[in-house]
């Protein structure tokens, strides 16, 4: 069966590139052109659909014209899983040729009787023989310095859970601490030069020291405004205790008073009737 030639110009047109770091949603961008005088459909496949996320996915490309079609890698937890899936992603590029492509503009009717099938029924419809396809290998670039290789996440994970066991008033004094030597070191300071060196020499270490801060300084800051909300709602209701209470004490306080007045008014009835008699 000789296979139909490629009809779309790809952008990038042999390899998708994702540049971690891979912990967070990594996009990149491939662009299909049509460069012939008919609409085409197109489909996206990928051999590792759990991973990539594509938008869209299918589609027409009208004659003459192009579309970006976003790639998105989903966040990994280890490296060491995209350096064992690294030979099987792959993606293809699938366009349906011969009866694929729409109806020759010449040919529609100015009257827009002309009504493209949907592309999800389209290719359920697809004659296999007709498709054009091309294939794209996927390249994982990792950060500066860095290779998945070497070191242990879960040394890192572990010195991150050590880090937040700290309190937090002693964790927050050793942030500041550390940005406040930092900023106050000059550019040819021994601490500067030794992080260059360490930089230099072990990169690794430099971006997991990097890491580990950013952590410690982001638990540290959730922790703080827990506690702050559950300070402000601790002073709302001793607040609301305390109105309460002046209330109750108020009503109580008012009872002899009456009693007093009564017990006056009493004593007058009781000496007007007495100044009578007399």
């Amino acid at each position: 069966m000789t296979k139909q030639p490629q009809i779309l110009i790809l952008e990038p047109s042999s390899e998708l590139t994702f540049t971690g770091p891979f912990t967070e949603y990594v996009n990149t961008n491939l662009t299909l052109a049509n460069p012939s005088s008919r609409d085409v459909y197109f489909k996206v496949k990928t051999t590792a659909p759990k991973f990539y996320c594509v938008r869209p996915n299918s589609g027409i490309i009208k004659a003459k014209d192009k579309t970006q079609i976003n790639v998105m890698l989903q966040p990994i937890e280890s490296p060491e899983i995209l350096e064992s899936e690294r030979s099987r992603h792959k993606f293809m590029i699938q366009v349906k040729g011969g009866s694929a492509f729409a109806p020759d503009q010449e040919n529609v009717d100015n009257s827009a009787s002309y009504s493209p099938t949907p592309p999800e029924q389209f290719w359920k419809e697809v004659d296999a023989s007709q498709v054009m396809d091309s294939k794209l290998r996927v390249v994982f670039q990792w950060p500066f310095g860095y290779s998945p290789t070497e070191g242990n996440a879960g040394d890192v994970a572990a010195a991150n859970t050590s880090t937040t066991n700290q309190s937090a008033p002693s964790k927050i004094a050793e942030i500041k601490q550390m940005l406040r030597q930092q900023g106050d070191k000059p550019a040819n300071s021994p601490t500067m030069s030794s992080d260059s060196e360490l930089f230099a020499t072990d990169p690794q270490a430099a971006l997991q020291k990097e890491i580990e801060l950013r952590k410690m300084y982001q638990d540290e800051k959730a922790n703080l405004e827990k506690e702050n909300f559950a300070l402000m709602e601790r002073v709302e209701q001793l607040a609301r205790a305390s109105r309460s209470v002046g209330a109750l004490t108020q009503q109580q306080d008012s009872v002899p008073i009456v009693q007093a007045i009564l017990f006056v008014v009493l004593a007058l009835l009781l000496g007007l009737i007495i100044g009578k008699l007399l």
